[in-house]
């Protein structure tokens, strides 16, 4: 009997070894594919932010009472020598409010003038208040070369806020490629909030700012 319990024990060792050496393949092979799939779906992944950037460096706020779509603007950067293409833009929300509700993105052609908000809107589109100019194509898809330090204005149309309560964003992301590598862009530092009515303004303010804290 402890001869044969003996034997028992010394054939189950290789078999766990078998098994755990089986687990760690199957791993390396996952992690393997996901790698593959993530390069076919995506190139290459950039190592942080990279060249792209839609900072702003504060925050800004208005009441808008229409139910109309609503426009903001938001400056395009890019330190870089190569083109950067937009693969697409993240509003992102933060508090309770809901986060503003794109309907369209596209390139504005002006001359610098203006702040993010408000923008006016023009049969062309949206255009920073008091500038002249006129929208130059998506958004998505444009490839921006090297910009001026200001970088170049694109306009993001929105869904109004709801009636009696606001929206607000704490941050835009922006992802993007350089040739076969892509980034996202997160720049906290842009912050908007639009209310339908001025009773509701300050406690959205309040809301930002305690979701950059």
């Amino acid at each position: 009997m402890t001869a044969s319990s003996s034997t028992d024990v010394c054939m189950a060792k290789p078999t766990r070894a078998r098994d755990g050496h089986r687990r760690r393949v199957v791993l390396v092979v996952a992690v393997g594919l996901v790698a593959i799939g993530s390069f076919v779906t995506w190139g290459l992944v950039g190592i942080g932010s990279g060249p792209l950037s839609a900072a702003i460096g504060g925050m800004d706020a208005g009441v808008d009472s229409g139910r109309g779509p609503v426009g903001f603007i938001i400056p395009i950067r890019n330190t870089g020598s190569s083109q950067a293409v937009v693969d697409g833009i993240d509003l992102i929300g933060g508090t309770s409010y809901p986060a503003p509700h794109v309907l369209k993105l596209e390139v504005v052609s002006s001359n610098g003038c203006g702040g993010i908000w408000p923008a006016r809107q023009t049969g062309r589109g949206f255009m920073p208040a008091e500038c002249g100019g006129t929208t130059t194509g998506a958004l998505i898809g444009h490839a921006f070369g090297r910009t001026p330090a200001f970088g170049l204005p694109a306009a993001i149309e929105v869904a109004a806020p709801p009636r009696g309560t606001c929206w607000v964003m704490t941050k835009i992301v922006v992802h993007y490629h350089v040739g076969i590598r892509h980034y996202s862009a997160s720049d906290p530092n842009y912050q908007l909030v639009v209310c339908a009515s001025s009773a509701q303004l300050q406690s959205a303010e309040d809301a930002a700012v305690a979701s950059a804290s």
